[in-house]
């Protein structure tokens, strides 16, 4: 059969579901056999553009616990997937990105859009080689099945990631053998993890059972184990207390009561102070400890006990040196452990006194927007308040995507996830425009009656906001909720602090987003709001939940800046207020309002 139909049949057999992509000549033939033979069961993904493509497949795959697929053509299509595929790559996660090539016989002979690295040519290879785990070029058809099995193994083995294969665009058409007989089974065996044995984790079990406080930090490592409830089984089983890192906190029930909240530069301070001074073991599992996630520990590290559980110990082990060290499966470990715990059952300490709290929202210094006036005689929305009215609309089992900079800081320190819901944020090379993205990988695949929330502001609508016409092609339940300032707020807020407020290349003029993206589909296919009160939010949001089953945005006009709770900018001595289960209760305006000269943190001089 042909090499491009074979590939096809290949991914169906994997249960590959969705191919991320945009078109063009050296990549159609692979579309044409989806056409064809997908049947159903394999289906192209149309994105905007290709960097949209790699982070839809980069976040189906984190949220579906599944191999994301997305494809390109040569030249800049392939360029385009860079930033998605080392996202990827630095997050550790299990991509395939299918990219053509222009025919064999043109290579280094003035081939359009030529990669092949003779003469002044870009070389594809050594350029996928510093952001993939595997990289590797079907140059005839024989080398099909091996490359393709190489890769799928790699990227779904040991510590997981991206993973690229090149077609030239004449290798398509060629004649290859069938799919070898069981070969998705032989690779679903070949990624069974290695059983560990109750001898290997008993001193794992045994710290945990002398500690006094001990905690569990869970990191988004552990979405991708084999047994990820194993985990959570185990701290519910012994009251141990638990810790999220920013990508790991939709990992265990936010409103258990053993449920801490989230370590992190955008963490609760209450997290940061117990890991500080009374945490005596940190059991880190699918975590690497990086710096968005241990910055605001400082040093405090160096003091503590920490035993580490990682498919993967290589990057922990460069940044600490821990007391114990379990190269492992996470699930499998949690299992021993559970196992353990029938033999020599025991419990953690209660927790004693310990209050969730949150950095209380603080109005920054104002930054004048002559051409920006109040909507109406109310108050203008805050970002604070608008997030804590938006976490009673909140899905259950659904998605949450955070996008970058201080409104998915914001984000994420202020809300909980509900239950059974997933959370993403992308922390390695995705940056803004994600979240937009990969929210249409994330809702892909949910059951009927999934809902996805998107947190993201203006400047990442600006990147990669035409995906939200691809969520309009598709008909996807997502809520695309914009944080509009007409700036970039992190920027904004570094060059206050630490340039004397030299704003430079950070601002622009003022963008419609409501009235933008009304173009992207009629009435009946697309709901749009715009709120710049809370009346107004409370209102667009009434609004929507008529429409539960349409894709919508929700520009949110924000005339105040409120200092991110980000912890690099924030004062370790700054005012916190508590928060009841993990929900923060209402942020009054007026007090904001009242206190606003008082808790100015940034002087902004006159002539901005």
């Amino acid at each position: 059969m042909k090499l491009s139909d074979a590939l096809v049949k290949a991914l169906i057999s994997l249960n590959v579901r969705y191919v991320f992509g945009v078109s063009g000549a050296n990549i159609e033939h692979l579309h044409d056999a989806i056409y064809r033979l997908g049947k159903g069961k394999l289906q192209s993904v149309m994105a905007k553009s290709e960097d949209g493509a790699a982070f839809m497949a980069d976040s189906h795959a984190r949220v579906h616990r599944t191999l994301g697929v997305c494809c390109a053509t040569s030249g800049g299509g392939m360029m385009n997937l860079i930033a998605g595929i080392a996202e990827s790559y630095a997050e550790s996660v299990p991509v395939l990105a299918l990219v053509g090539q222009p025919p064999l016989a043109l290579e280094g002979r003035g081939a359009f859009q030529d990669s092949s690295g003779i003469g002044c040519t870009v070389d594809a290879i050594k350029l996928w080689g510093a952001v993939a785990k595997y990289v590797g070029k079907i140059s005839k058809p024989d080398d099909l099945w091996y490359h393709l099995t190489e890769a799928v193994k790699v990227a779904i083995s040991g510590r997981p990631g991206p993973v690229v294969l090149m077609f030239p665009r004449d290798i398509f058409e060629q004649e290859v053998e069938p799919c070898p007989e069981n070969w998705a089974d032989d690779l679903r065996n070949f990624i069974c993890p290695t059983p560990v044995t109750l001898d290997m984790i008993r001193p794992l079990f045994e710290e945990i059972c002398q500690a006094k406080n001990p905690v569990l930090l869970m990191g988004h490592g552990v979405r991708r184990c084999s047994d990820p409830q194993a985990v959570v089984n185990f701290a519910l089983s012994v009251g141990l207390p638990v810790v999220t890192t920013l990508s790991g906190r939709g990992e265990f029930p936010n409103d258990d009561p053993l449920y801490l909240g989230m370590l992190g530069v955008a963490g609760h301070p209450s997290v940061h102070a117990y890991l500080k001074d009374q945490a005596d073991l940190l059991i880190v599992v699918g975590s690497d400890l990086n710096i968005m996630t241990r910055q605001p520990l400082g040093c405090a590290l160096v003091d503590k006990r920490i035993a580490v559980v990682n498919v993967d110990v290589g990057e922990i082990t460069r940044i600490i040196s821990p007391a114990l060290v379990i190269e492992a499966d996470p699930g499998m470990v949690f299992k021993a452990l559970l196992e353990l715990l029938k033999q020599k059952p025991f419990k953690v300490k209660p927790l004693q006194g310990y209050v969730p709290q949150i950095f209380n929202p603080v109005l920054a210094s104002p930054i004048p927007l002559e051409d920006r006036k109040p909507r109406a005689d109310s108050p203008p929305l805050l970002q604070s308040e608008a997030i804590a009215i938006l976490q009673d609309f909140l899905p259950e089992s659904g998605h949450l995507l955070y996008d970058a900079g201080n409104c998915a800081a914001a984000s994420l320190h202020m809300t909980r996830v509900p239950l059974g819901s997933s959370s993403t944020i992308a922390l390695g090379m995705g940056g803004m425009g994600y979240a937009i993205a990969g929210a249409i990988g994330a809702q892909l695949g949910s059951p009927l009656g999934t809902r996805t929330v998107v947190f993201a502001g203006d400047g990442a609508f600006l990147m990669t906001g035409f995906e939200i016409h691809t969520a309009v092609d598709l008909g996807l339940p997502i809520l695309f909720v914009v944080f509009n300032n007409n700036m970039h707020g992190m920027c904004v807020t570094r060059q206050q602090l630490f340039f004397e407020s030299r704003l430079e290349c950070v601002r622009y003029a003022p963008v419609n987003i409501a009235l933008s993206v009304r173009g992207f589909g009629t009435t009946d296919r697309l709901w749009v709001g715009s709120a710049g009160t809370v009346d107004e939010l409370r209102y667009q949001l009434d609004d929507y939940s008529n429409h539960p089953d349409l894709p919508g945005v929700l520009e949110l006009c924000l005339l105040h800046e409120e200092v991110p709770p980000f912890t690099p900018f924030v004062p370790e001595y700054a005012p916190t207020i508590p928060i009841g289960k993990g929900k923060l209760k209402g942020i009054s305006h007026t007090k904001l309002q009242s206190n606003f000269q008082e808790n100015l943190l940034f002087s902004v001089p006159s002539d901005h």
